[in-house]
């Protein structure tokens, strides 16, 4: 009796740490779990936002302006996940691409040119979504919003807008004697259509004339450039999206027809047009950036929150077309010009 005595005593004894070592590691798996929820819940992670890109196009200007406003963005230090789309110059992608940015939830949805902001523009109504546009020319005519500084319907952006009568003007410091100036546009972008009428517009004040060729596909461009270089001294590329994708194959048929070329967007010049005096994508991308993080970190009001222009613009040269048409560094025209290879 007493050696069973002491047997039950021995177990006991050995026992009672294991209970008392598995209680302690159980306690420790419950604090675990009630502390989890915790660590997921960081700063960082509450200040993240989600941001959709919807990109009309793959071209050097628009490209510009995304990475301008990722840059920038960074450069901020707003903590963000960034879903980037491109639409690939179809007009019913860019409507699925906005209807799928609202229905993921994004934080913002920035838009880079007319028609993917006119598509996000449809998508965010009746919801809180913000919308920050960039190259887009004319927000009004395009009726994203209804004045320049009135941005009450919860989207507000920055507009590419070109120094036409300092463009132009170029033209006639270039070749004294020109009178016509040609333009090759896409007719289904209203982005083209306002500068069209803005130019005609202006080119009557300075004695020139405007003649143009309507677009529908990138196709229809060589026809273009033959039919102007009959009538034209000179192509002034507007910001259009179909042409600028296509803009070295412009430059080339345009050298080819003998024909100056000036364009409102400096990124053409690196593709053969000859010059530029227009607004820098990569800084109006910036400026977007600006402006989202405005809205969502430091919470202002979109509606105070005016549509911007580019603050500068920039003129840069094409040194080896500058040269096949005999022109030097000295010429009047290029002052003040960066001078690319």
């Amino acid at each position: 009796m007493k050696l069973n005595a002491i047997k039950r005593l021995l177990i006991i004894a050995i026992c009672v740490p294991m209970v008392l070592t598995g209680c302690n590691k159980s306690e420790t798996k419950v604090e675990n779990t009630t502390q989890a929820p915790a660590t997921v819940v960081t700063e960082e992670t509450k200040d993240e936002f989600k941001i959709g890109i919807a990109q009309l196009v793959e071209h050097p200007a628009l490209d510009a302006s995304r990475q301008g406003f990722i840059d920038e963005l960074k450069n901020l230090g707003v903590n963000v996940v960034i879903d980037e789309k491109s639409a690939q110059g179809d007009i019913a992608n860019a409507q699925i691409i906005a209807e799928k940015f609202v229905k993921d939830n994004v934080d913002l949805i920035f838009s880079i040119a007319t028609l993917t902001s006119q598509a996000a523009k449809k998508a965010i109504e009746g919801t809180d979504v913000p919308l920050v546009f960039t190259a887009v020319t004319d927000p009004v005519f395009s009726q994203l919003v209804t004045d320049m500084n009135v941005t009450d319907n919860n989207i507000t952006g920055v507009i590419d807008a070109a120094p036409i009568k300092e463009d132009l003007n170029l033209f006639k410091e270039l070749k004294q004697d020109a009178k016509t100036i040609g333009i090759i546009y896409n007719t289904g972008e209203s982005n083209s259509e306002v500068q069209v009428n803005q130019t005609k517009e202006i080119a009557k004040e300075l004695g020139l004339t405007i003649e143009t060729s309507g677009i529908t596909t990138v196709n229809d461009i060589p026809q273009a450039v033959d039919t102007l270089s009959k009538k034209v001294d000179g192509l002034y590329i507007i910001t259009d999206n179909m042409v600028a994708s296509s803009i070295s194959l412009v430059a080339k048929l345009a050298e080819e027809k003998g024909l100056i070329t000036v364009s409102a967007d400096g990124t053409h010049v690196d593709e053969g047009i000859m010059m530029s005096k227009g607004i820098s994508f990569y800084d109006i991308g910036k400026q977007s950036a600006v402006i989202a993080k405005m809205i969502l970190v430091d919470k202002v009001d979109i509606k105070d929150i005016p549509v911007q222009t580019a603050p500068d613009f920039d003129k840069r040269v094409n040194t080896r077309v500058m040269e096949v048409f005999g022109f030097t560094k000295d010429n009047k025209a290029f002052e003040g010009a960066e001078f690319v290879k």
